[in-house]
């Protein structure tokens, strides 16, 4: 089957969305076909017989544009014609505005977008700053955590790709990683079945930007910022795409210096008194982060397209901090600690993808994904202790030294096909198979007249398998044209086997699952939408999570691994109402065996307070979600994003049952001005309230940014 293929933008070269583009026979001007373009400005043309043609295109706003006549000579035909440029329709402009970018937000049937390339404030951050202000997304940077609607099950995924790393190290990764480099992050609440069953939160997808422009183009960005210290970015794309190929590349850089400060105080009763642990954390991180992608796309034929892609990143995070700890019995000090900290973490990561595409005809596609990642994580850290009394003099002094290496090495084979029947029912289908290994190699030594003694207790090897077999199936029907259904089903298999040098089996585990999902969408009228959906999801412990090491915060405060860990699976009702813009949004999450991070355990013989991830036994989250714009005046408009969160925890914790509730909210605010011809503005604000992680409670927090925007003089405004 031939193929035409081609872009249509304005005289600034700016891309005109969703135009309405026709195949017309040269010889008498009768349509062959038509299509509507892309939401980029391309198009692609492939219902048609070898020919003299003409390619119309039209939409509103702009001057209907004709291509010079071609022809194809075989049905195997692949070729580009040249861009069609068109001017500004003066009439038409005078009755309407024309807005030539997407919404920052955009709701649809089964997520929110955020078209990140339309944010003026997100301009010269990183992916972790634009991801930080998106509506319900809560970023612990401390912590390596991550939530999405008051949850930490989050499946992280890059292109509609699963990352297969540790959520600690995505929230590094995305730290490095120039907002430049982001064309839109997609947050999926209730995935459907083709998706991974992973994270009772969802999914957030993050979109990168990949020019299908014809020809040899690219972009670079510089960006220096300072805060206590400097920090600086940049970033380059380029692509090359010319008939049957099209190469793309990407390479980033970023240096952040910062200063932290943290602070904790712990309480206990303990047989009448009352003993409290100060301690404040001054910090400085550094963190240089290289991050790269090359890949190209080869149209085989009109119908078989293969793409290969090989990515990878550095991050080197070194970290020098001083502790200081007071020790207190009934508010009086009774002993004080000076603990010096040297740490780094150190990430290599290299990723392999083939991809091959395959239509067999315009309503059947076959498509087959196969993986290789490698994530290399090297975390050494060296402990200074200096123990004095009451008035600050010296009792006594230890030095430890903890090394950690922890190579990760994942495969990952996928097969998706789709099938249209008619233009009501659509079948799609797949199955998946991933195998991981991880290894953790931990050792604790204290130095003991010079020489460095191994702890046998805290030094170990640990190696994790684990393979997920997985198959789905869904099936989206529409019954009219206001009415539609998607039901799916998936099943996965997990095998989990950890082992050390010292013992095996430690953890074997062997179980399936199935995970239905169900979408229904009806149209009450062209401005009233109602939607509701029902998933059951799980959430696995991660390598880190399971496999032990030791981080000390404080001589008495440990950050550990729990191999105890169990899996927990959710159930996730959603029903959404949509009015023109406003959408309404209520969310229902019960989730069994909860795995939430750093919950506190106390050993009272040794008097150490361990932070260990663990499970919670029930976990409740209703969430009610308003979005909604406002247009103040011809040049201000509002993008309003109110979230509300009820979450109930029941547990047991040191043997007593625990019933923790919480209620809490979030607000994200996007102005956006129109200051004069050619110069705007935005202005974004966010503010999340106390909220719950477990049974630990986390302080209120908020933030604003503001952006000016100067186009030059060959660059037009769009009208609000």
């Amino acid at each position: 089957m031939a193929q035409i293929q081609g872009k249509y933008h304005d005289t600034n070269n700016e891309p005109i969305l969703f135009a309405t583009i026709l195949l017309i026979n040269q010889s008498d001007s009768s349509m062959v076909t038509g299509i509507q373009g892309s939401d980029v400005g391309t198009f692609s043309i492939t219902n048609f017989k070898p020919g003299k043609y003409l390619i119309k295109a039209s939409a509103v706003g702009y001057k209907t544009v004709v291509s010079a006549p071609f022809e194809i000579t075989s049905s195997n035909e692949h070729i580009h014609i040249d861009p069609l440029i068109a001017e500004e329709d003066v009439m038409h402009l005078d009755e309407i505005s024309v807005v030539g970018k997407k919404p920052i937000y955009e709701q649809q049937i089964d997520r929110l977008v955020i078209n990140v390339e339309n944010s003026i404030t997100s301009t010269g951050t990183t992916a972790l700053d634009v991801l930080e202000k998106s509506p319900g997304v809560n970023v612990n940077r401390q912590s390596g955590t991550l939530s999405l609607g008051g949850k930490d099950g989050v499946l992280v995924m890059i292109n509609g790709k699963e990352s297969h790393m540790p959520v600690s190290a995505a929230i590094e990764m995305l730290n490095g990683m120039s907002s430049e480099n982001v064309k839109k992050i997609e947050l999926i609440t209730t995935p459907p079945s083709k998706y991974a069953a992973e994270g009772d939160a969802g999914i957030i997808n993050i979109v990168l930007k990949k020019d299908d422009d014809f020809g040899t183009n690219g972009t670079y960005t510089l960006g220096a910022g300072i805060g206590v210290d400097g920090k600086l970015n940049g970033s380059i794309n380029m692509n090359h795409h010319v008939k049957k190929v099209n190469i793309y590349g990407m390479y980033s850089s970023s240096y952040d210096n910062s200063h932290q400060v943290i602070s904790m105080d712990r309480l206990t009763n303990q047989n009448g008194s009352f003993y409290e642990t100060k301690s404040q954390s001054l910090r400085e991180p550094v963190t240089t982060f290289n991050n790269a992608r090359i890949g190209f796309d080869y149209t085989v034929t009109s119908k078989t397209v293969i793409g290969v892609l090989a990515s990878g990143y550095t991050s080197d995070w070194e970290m020098d901090a001083m502790n200081h700890i007071s020790y207190l019995k009934d508010n009086q000090v009774t002993s004080l600690v000076d603990q010096k900290i040297s740490e780094s973490n150190k990430w290599k990561n290299y990723t392999g993808n083939i991809n091959v595409q395959h239509s067999f005809r315009e309503d059947e596609i076959l498509e087959f994904n196969a993986d290789y990642l490698h994530y290399d994580d090297s975390n050494p850290s060296q402990y200074y202790i200096q123990y004095m009394d009451p008035v600050s003099q010296p009792t006594s002094a230890e030095e430890i030294k903890v090394t950690k290496v922890t190579p990760i090495n994942a495969i990952v084979g996928k097969l998706d096909y789709t099938r249209n029947f008619g233009t009501s029912i659509k079948l799609e289908s797949g199955l998946k198979y991933t195998n991981s290994k991880f290894v953790n190699d931990v050792s604790v030594a204290n130095k003991v007249n010079d020489t460095w003694i191994f702890d046998e207790n805290l030094t170990n090897k640990y190696d994790l398998a684990e393979n997920i077999s997985a198959a789905y199936s869904s099936l989206n029907f529409k019954f009219d044209e206001k009415t539609s259904l998607n039901a799916g089903l998936r099943y996965e298999y997990t095998n989990t086997v950890l082992n050390t040098v010292t013992e095996t089996g430690l953890i074997d585990r062997h179980y399936g699952e199935l995970f239905p999902t169900l979408f229904i969408s009806h149209d009450l009228n062209k401005n009233n939408t109602l939607q509701f959906s029902y998933s059951r999801r799980i959430t696995r412990p991660t390598y880190n999570e399971l496999a032990p090491f030791i981080f000390f915060q404080t001589p008495d405060t440990y950050i550990a691994g729990n191999v105890n860990l169990q899996p927990s699976i959710s159930t996730v009702y959603k029903a959404d109402y949509k009015y023109k813009s406003v959408l309404l949004s209520y969310t229902y999450t019960n989730e069994a065996n909860a795995i939430r991070r750093f919950q506190p355990t106390q050993d009272t013989v040794k008097d150490i307070l361990y932070l260990t991830s663990q499970n919670l036994d029930m976990v409740t989250t209703s969430s009610l979600m308003l979005s909604f714009p406002l247009r103040l005046t011809k040049w201000w408009n509002m993008q309003n994003n109110l979230n509300g969160i009820i979450q109930n925890v029941h547990t047991k914790y040191e043997g007593q049952n625990l019933d923790i509730s919480s209620k809490n909210f979030r607000v994200d605010m996007i102005n956006n001005f129109i200051i004069m011809e050619g110069f705007t503005g935005e202005l974004t604000g966010a503010y999340q309230s106390p909220s719950l992680s477990g049974i630990n409670k986390s302080n209120s927090r908020g933030s604003v940014s503001i952006g000016l925007q100067k186009k030059s003089k060959n660059e037009k405004t769009p009208s609000a």
